[in-house]
């Protein structure tokens, strides 16, 4: 009988000899013009936002795609939150006043806590804060939020987008911070702004990397998003509150 961790290395392996053959599938097919249509409308699909092709389409497939892309599957394989179990209450840092805290801090009087995960490299994260933020509006009086600044997720020196914020990966917390405030004075987010730590100790734990939202309540985890940017619904966050709360 396989150990959990054993497991878990035979998927990731899987998997990413599956990555490897997809994206050698993938540069070939690009080199057709006469599919650059199919494939744009495959990116769209994916990424749940019509990008312009002209911002990705020199790196599309390429060795800093793939890391990204790979960034993203060995966190949520490895993630330790999960429906239905106990939350993970990661240390993060508060934008507010620079000391750190507890995520649980903010799950307050047995109401749900709605966490979303991004940074300002994430042109979908950016794309829907003003729709988090109508969320926000919509069930302020019943639930919590937090906005938790994570890693970027197209930074200048990884799989950078043409035409976006010209940011690096962060290589102190202070950078980090300091991106985290940048995010904060679009002031979309309307709610708390909250800071993962240089150990990506939230990243890691709740599979967040480049975009994800959960929900918490009662300390477990009740709502689970499927990784960003395909899994990233804030459409489905809305309609568990409404089944949960409002009609509790």
């Amino acid at each position: 009988m396989l150990s959990s961790r054993s497991l878990h290395c035979v998927k990731l392996s899987i998997m990413y000899l599956v990555l490897v053959m997809a994206f050698i599938a993938g540069s070939i097919l690009k080199r057709f013009l006469f599919l650059r249509s199919y494939i744009v409308a495959a990116f769209d699909a994916i990424a749940t936002e019509k990008l312009p092709p002209e911002v990705y389409w020199e790196s599309l497939f390429g060795s800093k795609m793939f890391d990204h892309v790979w960034r993203s599957v060995e966190v949520d394989v490895k993630k330790r939150a999960h429906l239905g179990i106990k939350a993970v209450n990661c240390p993060l840092v508060s934008l507010e006043d620079g000391n750190y805290c507890r995520l649980l801090d903010f799950a307050q009087d047995k109401r749900p806590l709605v966490v979303n995960f991004g940074s300002c490299t994430c042109p979908v994260f950016m794309k829907r804060l003003e729709k988090y933020a109508q969320l926000i509006a919509d069930f302020k009086d019943v639930a919590n939020f937090v906005t938790v600044y994570i890693e970027e997720a197209h930074p200048q020196d990884g799989w950078a987008f043409e035409d976006n914020m010209i940011i690096s990966s962060h290589r102190t917390q202070s950078e980090r911070c300091a991106m985290a405030r940048l995010l904060s004075t679009h002031n979309a987010s309307r709610c708390p702004v909250l800071v993962d730590t240089m150990l990506n100790a939230a990243n890691i734990a709740y599979g967040a990397f480049p975009i994800r939202l959960y929900v918490i309540k009662d300390d477990h985890v009740v709502y689970q998003g499927g990784a960003g940017p395909t899994g990233y619904k804030i459409e489905e966050v809305s309609d568990w509150l409404k089944q949960h709360v409002t009609n509790s």
